[in-house]
């Protein structure tokens, strides 16, 4: 298999990684606003969902995750301010791929770690909230759910155009690795997928570390489609 065969498979597998994902936040994201839409008035002030609302999404979770062929994890996140009667409060419905089940991380459960990683701050939720537009971030630590270099796929959830919360979809740069690193190791120069803000996701040269900000001048020959997220590019 010629260069360009290999750089033409990996630039296919990306945006295949991208198109799942984001169609599936889309997707979810429409779910949940008609999970919700059709019982109530959105409070401004944010909403808890009642337990029907919460098993509806549920179920719905739990088959946009079996759908996956990438994620390792994905939920729902919206914030309620408090009132002088209520706290703040955090709603974090997520769930993951473990030994080949899907499983509840409880993070709700526990308030006050919420009020310590409050993920208002965080870009998957923080630009969707203020833009009203998907996003993609990453790769970063997550220290909420996984503590691994993870890229997240974000859309918001809109009822009557009023934001209510947050579809994230999680990608692990470690499973990435394992679907891009067959093609990548195979190309005989240096070879990197970054982000768009040239920052690593990996590389087929092992000094060059997840995360790490490439410099433009380093860049020498740019595969990137137009309107990806991420790029394959070769370094000088």
């Amino acid at each position: 298999m010629t260069q360009q065969h290999l750089i033409t498979e990996l630039q296919d597998l990306l945006l295949q990684v991208v198109n799942e994902t984001t169609l599936l936040a889309e997707t979810l994201a429409q779910q949940t606003s008609q999970i919700v839409a059709p019982h109530r008035e959105v409070d401004p002030m944010g909403l808890k969902l009642t337990s029907g609302e919460r098993l509806a999404l549920q179920h719905a979770i739990q088959d946009a995750l079996k759908k996956s062929h990438y994620s390792q994890g994905m939920g729902f996140a919206s914030y309620c301010a408090g009132t002088q009667d209520q706290q703040d409060y955090w709603t974090l419905e997520w769930w993951y791929k473990k030994a080949n089940q899907l499983q509840q991380a409880k993070l709700e459960n526990y308030q006050n770690a919420q009020r310590f990683l409050d993920f208002r701050s965080f870009e998957w939720f923080h630009a969707p909230a203020q833009n009203q537009q998907p996003c993609i971030y990453g790769p970063y630590v997550d220290y909420i759910c996984n503590g691994a270099y993870t890229i997240t796929s974000a859309h918001p959830v809109l009822v009557n155009g009023q934001f209510i919360g947050v579809i994230a979809i999680d990608l692990l740069v470690s499973a990435l690795e394992k679907i891009f690193m067959p093609s990548l190791k195979n190309i005989q120069q240096k070879a990197v997928i970054i982000n768009d803000q040239a920052r690593v996701i990996t590389s087929n040269d092992v000094t060059i570390r997840t995360g790490t900000l490439l410099k433009s001048a380093a860049i020498q020959s740019p595969t990137k489609p137009a309107q990806m997220p991420f790029q394959l590019v070769m370094l000088s």
